[in-house]
């Protein structure tokens, strides 16, 4: 796509905290594996559900002009569609799912190694996401 093209275009995306996502990544690929996977196994093979390369480019300097968060998506979504001048009731009609991830305590203590690895990439977006558990 050209150059001036792209640049007149308002890109955004949504982004669920990397923590939360990694966690219910597990609990699915859990729940299809039978249960037989444990969080060290899945931390282990470092698997995890990152969306980051999306968009960003190779440096980490983010593609889109606003990354929603998913934890507040109705709010800023109405801010987004206010600015494009798109009408919104403020809902999606969509409920999220829940079946797989019942549980939220803290899972291992290799954690760690996890949570370097979301400081780091959550730091190119920019985003504070509180990955402490």
């Amino acid at each position: 796509m050209p150059t001036n093209i792209w640049t007149s275009y308002f890109k955004f995306c949504v982004e669920r905290n990397p923590w939360d996502k990694t966690l219910s990544h597990y609990h699915m690929v859990n729940h299809r594996a039978g249960g037989r996977i444990s969080f060290d196994d899945y931390i282990a093979k470092g698997n995890f559900c990152f969306n980051f390369p999306l968009y960003t480019d190779s440096y980490g300097n983010v593609l889109v002009d606003k990354v929603i968060k998913y934890e507040s998506l109705m709010d800023e979504l109405g801010v987004v569609f206010q600015e494009l001048g798109i009408p919104f009731e403020g809902s999606l009609g969509v409920r999220a799912k829940s079946e797989y991830r019942k549980d939220r305590r803290p899972y291992t203590s290799n954690d760690k190694l996890l949570k370097r690895r979301l400081r780091r990439k959550s730091k190119c977006t920019g985003m504070c996401f509180d990955i402490s558990a």
